[in-house]
């Protein structure tokens, strides 16, 4: 399944990935057998590697290159496909956080306080995603990216 190969490539460019790293040679080699497998025939895994997978895992490898607005580009039209890589909603979560920390870190911060508040009305309980916010919001105040209309949740 896709799903755990794109989980796997998280392992593999988790931190910082040098090009001279030994995990980096070890994702090219992934994504390369995800991208074949894609292309070999026509069911229905393979269309999701190649419509979710391969570029989930192309994220995932800017993102340990600290290529984050790369990430944002592959990962943001993706979004509301990730539920086809399967899985249960936390493993699904992990490539949404990945992509609010991206947004993060490449300054696009009004897009990281809008995917968000949107983790947050599915969650709304999540003290994390709470904290999280704040944090975003006062960088947005900090930074000058305002005015912001912030919606509170009840």
């Amino acid at each position: 399944m896709v799903r755990f190969d794109a989980h796997g490539m998280m392992s593999l460019a988790h931190g910082k990935v040098s090009e001279s790293a030994a995990r980096l040679v070890l994702a090219e080699r992934l994504l390369k057998s995800i991208s074949e497998y894609a292309k070999s025939n026509t069911s229905t895994d393979c269309k999701v590697a190649d419509v979710v997978g391969v570029p989930v895992c192309n994220a995932l490898v800017a993102f340990g290159k600290e290529q984050y607005s790369e990430v944002v580009s592959l990962m943001l039209p993706l979004k509301y496909d990730l539920v086809k890589l399967g899985g249960s909603w936390a493993q699904r979560q992990v490539f949404s956080v990945t992509l609010i920390h991206a947004a993060i870190r490449s300054n696009q911060l009004p897009l990281a306080l809008a995917l968000i508040a949107e983790l947050r009305a599915m969650k709304p309980k999540s003290r994390t995603l709470d904290k999280l916010y704040k944090e975003v919001k006062g960088l947005c105040g900090a930074m000058g990216q305002g005015p912001i209309r912030i919606v509170e949740l009840p």
